[in-house]
């Protein structure tokens, strides 16, 4: 994981400014102009996707950029720009990579082994701002090209979790590995138009190495309201719809023609507390600050109950998620909370949450659970930059964002675990050496049953500890007319809508 010696100031210094924000060929589309519209909230203020792993850049992304591996229908990885499965040296510190020959961007430039050393030189230089720079601080020692198609990775100490990375890590081209206007990749999409606040524009790249794309065009519109993307997709102008309220489905009720698809995927609510200082310092105000959370009215209020009540950071669609873990209940349970806060003079916080009409209305239901176990909150809601300089930087008591892993991690929750490390720069301040020697084990072995298993543990330990304890883990849901054929269940489960896939129902293929 990330080393003692890199400071928070250093990493806030270069993160803080950084704003955050296999398909087969159709005889014809049923779409009259050949062209998949997809509805979506909001758009990325940096189109890099190799900066960021959240939906609204990765959703764009994921026609145009591949990765080197791709997932199969298990979830394992299989090569995708790679030729095959990586060599590794026997100490773990050397991976091989041969490249698949025969690719080629879609501005016609072929696709060789120093656009994937810029592009992992990008995500693991500090000045980037790339969110994946927690994930190779300390692990990563840099990466060459061997030959035009061959990449060697050289590595600090044994990282398995490099597996992981080179199946969601986006490849661009190298030109465009230091932009945050544009994306070049090597996917069965070119990224065509960016009108500003209404959408993307995409055409099917003619010299895609797979097979040949199902739809002549891709346009995603943003669509900010969720109750007007239902209605869009109940009157056919998109043909998917994503992050559809709950409030919205009775719009789609009862239409043959749409199908709303309701999966469990890693969405986290970030949540987690500063131990190291008070009053969170206290395991008795932990402990009843968590139970005097209430989880129900959380998903019943906000969520219309399309979530599961939480207990700790790892969720239903993660590895290391465990159905039977219940430490806390799903209502406040006064008569605890009482007793536990008979020894705590001043039973009050600041929340600290991300900008937003659903954190923001999360924030409000679980402040007036709070109130009534006698807890006082204050809220403070910021921004996506400042809330991530406040976050890096660790002045907060309590803070709370939604993270999507799907695109980082896959069916894992790797980085949210991060705080829990003592080493960590985003350390909370929370000190088990069990838990320690866990985190690091998981970083470092390519064991996945033994990784599973101490997910689990850790899990369970820092949720019996009260430091991480988010209210609910939401779905995800998407709408889709039926003349688009079936979503990938899969791939919904890891965030990916699986654009690329997608024909229309009745193609050959």
């Amino acid at each position: 994981m990330t080393p003692a010696f890199w400071s928070r100031r250093r990493l806030l210094g270069t993160l803080g400014a950084i704003p955050l924000a296999a398909a087969c060929s159709p005889r014809t589309s049923r779409t009259a102009s050949g062209t998949l519209r997809i509805g979506i909230p909001a758009g990325p203020s940096n189109l890099n996707p190799l900066d960021s792993g959240s939906e609204v850049t990765r959703w764009i992304a994921e026609p145009v950029m591949e990765t080197l591996y791709d997932y199969d229908a298990d979830l394992r990885p299989v090569p995708l720009l790679a030729a095959k499965a990586p060599a590794v040296s026997p100490d773990g510190l050397t991976w091989t990579i041969s490249l698949k020959p025969g690719v080629t961007f879609h501005n016609g430039d072929p696709f060789t082994a120093e656009h994937v050393t810029a592009s992992l030189d990008h995500v693991a230089a500090f000045a980037s701002g790339s969110e994946w720079v927690v994930y190779f601080l300390g692990y990563y020692a840099g990466a060459h090209a061997v030959d035009a198609h061959t990449v060697e990775i050289k590595l600090n100490r044994p990282y398995g979790l490099l597996r992981s990375h080179l199946t969601n890590l986006p490849i661009t081209h190298k030109a465009y590995a230091e932009r945050k206007d544009g994306m070049m990749g090597t996917g069965p999409y070119r990224l065509d138009k960016v009108t500003s606040g209404l959408g993307y524009a995409m055409s099917a790249h003619p010299r895609y190495h797979g097979p040949e794309p199902a739809y002549r065009g891709l346009e995603f519109q943003i669509i900010p309201d969720g109750s007007t993307r239902a209605v869009n997709l109940r009157a056919g102008s998109v043909d998917l719809a994503t992050e559809l309220p709950v409030a919205a489905l009775p719009l789609l009720a009862g239409l043959p023609q749409v199908t709303v698809h309701r999966v469990d995927a890693p969405i986290d609510l970030l949540t987690y507390v500063k131990v190291g200082d008070p009053p969170f310092d206290d395991d008795d105000f932990r402990l009843a600050v968590a139970h005097a959370m209430d989880r129900q009215a959380v998903n019943d209020k906000v969520y219309g109950g399309a979530a599961t009540l939480g207990q700790g950071p790892i969720g239903p669609a993660e590895r290391g998620y465990d159905p039977g873990l219940t430490v806390f209940p799903a209502t406040p349970d006064l008569a605890r909370v009482r007793d536990l806060l008979k020894g705590v003079r001043d039973p009050s916080f600041t929340l600290t949450i991300s900008a937003g009409q659903t954190m923001e209305d999360i924030a409000q239901v679980l402040m007036q659970g709070w109130q009534r176990a006698g807890i006082t909150v204050k809220l403070e809601v910021l921004q996506g930059g400042p809330w991530a300089q406040r976050w890096i930087s660790g002045k907060y008591q309590m803070i709370m964002n939604r993270f999507s892993s799907g695109f980082t991690s896959g069916d894992a929750n790797y980085l949210t675990l991060s705080p829990a490390l003592s080493t960590s720069v985003l350390a909370c301040g929370y000190r088990d050496k069990d838990v320690d020697t866990a985190i690091e084990r998981i970083w470092a072995t390519d064991d996945q049953a033994e990784r599973d298993r101490l997910l689990t543990r850790v899990n369970a330990r820092i949720t019996e500890d009260a430091v991480m304890f988010p209210p609910v883990y939401p779905q995800m849901i998407v709408g889709r007319r039926d003349d688009v054929s079936p979503l990938d269940p899969a791939r919904l489960r890891i965030n990916r809508l699986g654009t690329t896939r997608l024909r229309p129902r009745g193609s050959t293929g």
